[in-house]
């Protein structure tokens, strides 16, 4: 999928999340031990998915309030379990059901903002509004401090 420079640092760290996804149902294949994956879990969540978050909903969800909201509330929603999941999977280190259902549901969040919010988004700003956003993007790339 062509994407717009505005948005190809979200979309690298779409990439990123899709490899920890990865890393996670290779795991429960190879019948590893959940309690390391589910501290991972929690390291990741807050070293990749929080900024990450916070970036979209700082510069993407406003864009998609004023011209798509039903996408912009769904992406909220979708962050907030995402946060819920990964808390209950750090929580409760033994249960592969709870890591399972993180990496459904951040491997579907991923799907939804490629696929849906992110055209969408791209197709409502105008041509200035996109600069803006990667130039803010980028700088908040920039300060965020390395992920663990």
């Amino acid at each position: 999928m062509n994407r717009s420079a505005a948005l190809e640092p979200l979309s690298h760290d779409h990439h990123e999340g899709l490899a920890f996804v990865a890393r996670l149902r290779r795991a429960r294949r190879a019948g590893e031990d959940p309690a390391p994956l589910a501290a991972d879990v929690g390291t990741f969540w807050r070293g990749h998915l929080v900024p990450h978050f916070e970036e979209e909903e700082a510069y993407v969800l406003p864009v998609l309030e004023r011209g798509a909201p039903d996408l912009a509330a769904q992406m909220v929603r979708e962050h907030r379990a995402i946060r819920a999941l990964a808390e209950a999977a750090e929580a409760a280190p033994a249960a592969w059901d709870r890591l399972d259902a993180f990496a459904d549901a951040l491997a579907g969040h991923i799907r939804f903002e490629e696929r849906e919010a992110f055209p969408a988004a791209e197709r409502l700003a105008s041509a200035d509004t996109l600069a803006r956003l990667g130039d803010d993007i980028r700088a908040a790339h920039d300060a965020r401090p390395p992920a663990p």
